[in-house]
């Protein structure tokens, strides 16, 4: 198994259950290296200021937030350390809710919690009670410096914990608004959706047949 990302433990009441984190996705990208085409070295990049379109060094180069379109204010290092809020040894479930109460695009990433030593009963109690259910818990967790929300679900043999994304982080629907015009002056005959739901029905199979 490969290594865990995290080791802690699931949290809610007076359960406590001893768990290892574990990426559940993989990246199927094939990562490439820019090359000069004469003899395939590989090419670096330059800092450039644009507004001189001179070379800028490291030590001339600070992280800044633009609070306003060409406005920056300047971070630093002690800035991010006040604001690093420290990691926790616990996903701390605060509710449980109905799987179908959170819409898919909040979902951000998969992970696999897996029991380590003493935890075996608990993680199977939650994990077949989730089951049974069809509820989630939701919960956070800080890890790698930021806090994380998400919930754990039960998907057979494991829990998996989804991170998920916070409503801001999300594009409103009126960024499609002509779109939604589009659809809205679409006239579609009961005739071809009963075409469309046959057709549906001939093509359904189960998920990676």
């Amino acid at each position: 198994m490969a290594r865990a990302i995290w080791k802690g433990a699931v949290s809610f009441g007076l359960v406590y259950v001893p768990v290892e984190m574990h990426s559940a996705a993989r990246s199927s990208a094939i990562d490439l290296t820019l090359l000069d085409s004469r003899d395939f070295a590989p090419v670096g990049y330059q800092r450039i200021n644009k507004r001189t379109g001179k070379v800028v060094e490291w030590g001339d180069i600070v992280k800044g937030y633009e609070y306003k379109k060409g406005e920056y204010v300047a971070l630093s290092e002690e800035d991010f350390r006040q604001a690093n809020v420290k990691a926790s040894q616990t996903i701390e479930i605060t509710s449980f809710t109905s799987a179908a109460d959170i819409a898919p695009e909040y979902y951000e990433n998969p992970y696999y919690l897996v029991p380590t030593k003493g935890g075996e009963k608990g993680y199977a109690l939650l994990r077949e009670t989730l089951l049974r259910t069809g509820k989630v818990a939701v919960g956070s967790i800080v890890m790698r410096g930021r806090q994380h929300f998400g919930v754990i679900g039960a998907d057979k043999p494991v829990l998996l914990f989804n991170t998920l994304r916070f409503a801001a982080e999300l594009r409103s629907l009126a960024d499609l608004e002509v779109v939604a015009r589009a659809l809205k002056a679409a006239n579609v005959a009961p005739k071809e959706v009963a075409m469309a739901e046959r057709l549906l029905e001939e093509m359904s199979a189960t998920p990676m047949d």
